[in-house]
């Protein structure tokens, strides 16, 4: 049985592997989760690769870190991101990271390729 993910359920319990989203089923949904100022600025952060938590991403975007837990939300989702373990981690903090599948370099630069939008970082 395989763990496939939906845009309710974008991400398996930590350390399960989800399939590939299919975005092409509700694209709208990733669009709209892509088009806040603060979801962009915590997706810039993680198109690098690494994890970061709630706090992490609070101090990048200037926000607070319940406002950017609803963020998160509304990103995992719709698929764009995912919780992860860190092995340093006590498990108390929470930690997210973009899937490996949709990131990719380009020019040196970031790029996020969810396969109906593809978003570049600077």
């Amino acid at each position: 049985m395989t763990n496939e993910a939906t845009p309710s359920d974008s991400s398996g319990p930590i350390g399960t592997p989800v399939t590939a989203q299919d975005f092409f089923k509700a694209p709208t949904d990733l669009l709209w989760a892509v088009s806040v100022p603060a979801r962009w600025a915590i997706l810039r952060e993680l198109a690098a690769g690494e994890s970061r938590s709630v706090l992490e991403l609070a101090a990048v975007a200037g926000r607070s870190a319940d406002l950017i837990s609803k963020h998160l939300k509304s990103l995992r989702e719709a698929g764009a991101v995912e919780l992860v373990a860190v092995a340093e981690s006590d498990g108390r903090k929470q930690y997210y990271a973009v899937p490996s599948q949709y990131r990719r370099q380009e020019a040196g630069k970031p790029v996020l390729d969810y396969g109906v939008c593809v978003l570049r970082f600077s």
